[in-house]
Parts: C-alpha cells; structure tokens; sequence
C-alpha cells in the first residue's frame, strides 16, 4: 500500500480579513435584532388623573417577533382602551405602525426613539391628531 500525505493549501490572508469582518458584521445585526436594538421595551405616558377620577395617555410595548416587530398599544380617555397588536416598522430609531381600521382608534403613528423617550405624532381616520412624549419604564400596570 502506497499512502501519500496530503498537502494542506495556505489561505491567504488576504481572504481571511474580509470573511472574518463579514461574519462580525452579519453577526452583529443578528445580536442586535435578536436584543430588540434597544427599540424593545414600554413607553408610556399613563397616569391616573386624581381630580377627575380618569385614567389618561398612551402606552406602547414592543416586542420583538420571528416576523419583526410587534406593538401592543393602549390609549386611555378617562378609561383605559382595548388594547391594540400593531405591526411595527422600525428604520433606525424612526418606528411607524398602523392602528387597524376595525379598531375606534384606527389610523397611524409615526415617531422617534432617542435617549429613552418615544416621541410621536398619532394621525386617527376620524380626523383627530396627537402628539405625544412616551417615556421607556414599567409599564403603568406593573
């Protein structure tokens, strides 16, 4: 029997810089999307207002989904509203979601995360605006 080593090529180096940073890169987007981006989590400006025994303002939870992002969206006017699954497009820090238009809110929202505050602009089908200021906490039911 004849056994005959085999030769191992070297790789080049030149080959090895640009797969290692593509994998760090693709890598780093897959960490990122799979931690929420820091988009995740509550933003609520919820309170209970005392002299008027009502429940007022919006809070927003999202979550991340094998689909992308999901909301889960409240609006209280004396008293807290069904709560709403919204799709929400995210592109950076910029998010948008449309309420359904079954729902009584229905329309869109537009905003903008920065230093943990969502700040935003609702457009509602019955003609309605509101701008808000949502800050990232517990949610006002924890």
């Amino acid at each position: 029997m004849h056994c005959r080593a085999s030769r191992l090529t070297a790789v080049p180096l030149t080959l090895i810089v640009p797969i290692a940073l593509f994998l760090l890169v693709s890598l780093s987007g897959v960490f990122a999307f799979a931690a929420g981006g820091g988009i995740t989590g509550t933003y609520t400006n919820l309170h209970f207002n005392s002299e008027g025994g009502d429940l007022l303002g919006v809070e927003l939870r999202i979550a991340v989904t094998r689909n992308g992002y999901q909301g889960v969206l409240q609006i209280a006017e004396g008293e807290p509203g069904q709560l709403i699954l919204v799709n929400v497009q995210v592109d950076g820090n910029r998010i948008n979601f449309v309420i359904p238009k079954d729902n009584p809110d229905a329309g869109s929202f537009s905003g903008a995360i920065a230093n943990r505050v969502l700040t935003g602009h609702f457009r509602f089908k019955s003609g309605g605006e509101e701008d808000v200021v949502l800050k990232k906490g517990k949610s006002y039911w924890d």
